[in-house]
């Protein structure tokens, strides 16, 4: 594969040229180390921006979330092995909580895993090597806080003191004939090789959530209210159709089987 090079991003302090377009980027991005209103849907957001590096790295996220008592909720894990990676600029993953509908001092503790190629690599008894970071984020919910707003919470803002996950993809990939290698199946046996150094700097303000994005959210979040309570509830269309209240219940199944309805966590 071959990408235009034609915008550079310098990174300060260590004097090396990066092609912006090869930085992958993920960063949570909703909520930040701020405070914010208490919500029965509450949705953890993240951002990987330049997604189509993500193409051939068969990414794993998930997270945890907990509360200044200690209480942990069930982990939370993000189906990405279909995701269209080249659909967009920058891919949004997101779930709802029920459990920040009070007051409380959180901390959002999610983990990345990917898998590259190296040349030089021997992990596995092959050139694949598995990869995964921790990161955590801070913040507070009161009922003093504005009403929520990931538009506005995201837009000209400055993100102090929070780090993300950055990796330099290059041009190349590898062919990896499928032992060892998770990610075979999606990706054709194809492989992505990345940089091992220097290590990129993150932002989480260069992903604003937009219209767009807050719109598909809440169309998810609305086929997850009609699955669960079969078509019946009240911004349902045509919920009174027998029909229609068949299907969905169909679908609820199917959605269950594929973890789906994790949508929201206990």
């Amino acid at each position: 594969m071959h990408f235009p090079r034609a915008i550079w991003l310098l990174v300060a302090g260590i004097g090396t040229v990066f092609a912006v377009s090869d930085i992958l980027e993920v960063n949570l991005v909703f909520p930040q180390n701020d405070t914010y209103a208490p919500n029965d849907s509450f949705p953890i957001v993240f951002a990987f921006r330049n997604s189509e590096r993500a193409r051939y790295l068969n990414p794993s996220l998930e997270y945890l979330l907990w509360d200044e008592n200690g209480d942990e909720a069930l982990p939370v894990r993000h189906e990405l092995r279909w995701v269209n990676w080249t659909d967009q600029d920058t891919y949004f993953a997101y779930k709802y909580s029920r459990s920040l509908r009070r007051e409380s001092f959180w901390k959002v503790l999610w983990t990345l895993s990917w898998d590259s190629c190296a040349e030089d690599s021997t992990q596995y008894g092959s050139k694949v090597v598995y990869n995964t970071t921790t990161k955590a984020t801070w913040f507070t919910t009161k009922n003093s806080a504005p009403k929520l707003d990931p538009i506005a919470a995201t837009a000209n803002r400055t993100c102090l003191g929070q780090s993300g996950v950055a990796i330099n993809v290059s041009d190349r990939t590898m062919y990896i004939p499928g032992e060892g290698w998770s990610g075979g199946q999606y990706t054709n046996h194809t492989c992505a090789v990345v940089a091992a150094s220097p290590t990129p700097t993150t932002n989480p303000c260069r992903s604003q959530i937009g219209n767009a994005t807050v719109a598909s959210m809440e169309a998810s979040l609305k086929a997850w209210h009609c699955n669960i309570t079969f078509g019946q509830a009240a911004d349902c269309p045509d919920k009174n159709n027998v029909a229609q209240k068949l299907a969905v219940a169909g679908i609820s199944c199917l959605l269950a089987l594929s973890g789906a309805l994790s949508f929201f966590l206990m």
